[in-house]
């Protein structure tokens, strides 16, 4: 697709965030550190979507997965699980030291990918070194049992 290039210097704070949208929606997977520009929005978007019983995911300092839930410990040694533990629905690594964790919520699916040796992940208290966001992209596909099948 050819599209026009253009200097984000020259636009506004809301024209950058919708450029930020559209390219976005073009994508699968998105950085929310792209999409969502500082870490307090970040933050707010897996308070709102992603809610603990007690406490926000800017105090986690490890997530763990314990059986098939999630379990965020804070610094004062304190642990809650999601609000909802079903939005839990994958890992990648080791239980006591997963590399990643999926989240899902509707159609969004959320990826925290974890690396405290990172750039990022260094200086983050659970060592976050990205968060993968799965924008909706709808497509229709035969489930083995005939019935249809849409992601």
């Amino acid at each position: 697709m050819n599209m026009p290039a253009f200097n984000l210097d020259n636009l506004s704070q809301t024209h950058v965030l919708q450029a930020q949208a559209i390219a976005a929606t073009n994508a699968r997977w998105q950085s929310a550190y792209d999409v969502l520009v500082d870490d307090a929005n970040i933050i707010a978007m897996l308070d709102a979507r992603f809610p603990l019983d007690k406490g926000s995911h800017a105090d986690v300092k490890q997530y763990v997965v314990y059986f098939r839930h999630i379990m965020a410990f804070f610094k004062d040694g304190t642990h809650c699980g999601l609000a909802q533990p079903k939005q839990f629905v994958a890992l990648c690594g080791h239980k006591e030291t997963p590399e990643s964790i999926v989240l899902k919520e509707d159609g969004l699916h959320v990826e925290l990918k974890f690396n405290r040796n990172g750039s990022r992940g260094k200086n983050h208290l659970a060592g976050i070194q990205d968060i993968q966001m799965e924008f909706v992209t709808q497509r229709e596909f035969t489930a083995p049992d005939g019935e249809e099948y849409i992601i």
